[in-house]
């Protein structure tokens, strides 16, 4: 599946070089793949917000914004927070990541946003464009552990989730079957 450049952010993503920091807690550089750093990955569409820590960011982040244009570091903080809780927080968290992603000069940054933008669209089942955010890191870092990483797990949760949709339309199918089956002979 090729990514799509239509949306301006990923067309800029696919202009310049990134490279996605390792975000594994055991300090290792990405390339070589631990236990830790698969159950991170994973875990981390799972992970909820402290509640605290959202209110912490926002405060800060509504600081900034009565002064003035809040800082990138701010606007991340706050946005990453916000992918971790709620889907209309979520849907917020991914508002504030793209704006940095079309505003935020710093070429290096951008690969963060890339990054929790496909986790975030992810997190609210839209599997396409989490998949597209991916692909243009790993057009950029063929080597991206964490990246490839990311992409296994959305795939796998899209067949899950489709086999899921697919087990519900067929429970669906035989509750109908049923009530008609009845229905013909109570007639009887």
């Amino acid at each position: 599946m090729k990514p799509s450049l239509k949306t301006p952010e990923l067309f800029v993503l696919a202009k310049c070089g990134l490279s996605l920091r390792c975000y594994s807690k055991n300090g290792t550089d990405g390339r070589t793949p631990t236990a830790e750093m698969i159950m991170d990955v994973e875990s981390i569409l799972d992970e909820r917000v402290d509640q605290y820590d959202l209110e912490r960011f926002r405060e800060a982040y509504e600081t900034q914004c009565r002064r003035g244009p809040p800082s990138a570091l701010a606007t991340f903080n706050y946005g990453t927070a916000l992918i971790r809780s709620t889907k209309q927080d979520v849907a917020e968290g991914i508002n504030l990541l793209e704006k940095l992603l079309r505003e935020e000069p710093d070429d290096v940054n951008k690969r963060d946003y890339v990054y929790f933008l496909a986790l975030a669209n992810a997190r609210m089942r839209n599997y396409d464009r989490a998949l597209a955010y991916i692909d243009i890191l790993l057009a950029a870092e063929t080597h991206n552990r964490q990246a490839s990483q990311l992409r296994d797990i959305i795939e796998k949760r899209m067949k899950k989730d489709g086999l899921l949709g697919l087990a519900v339309i067929g429970g669906g199918a035989l509750l109908v079957t049923g009530i008609v089956a009845a229905l013909f002979s109570a007639r009887r």
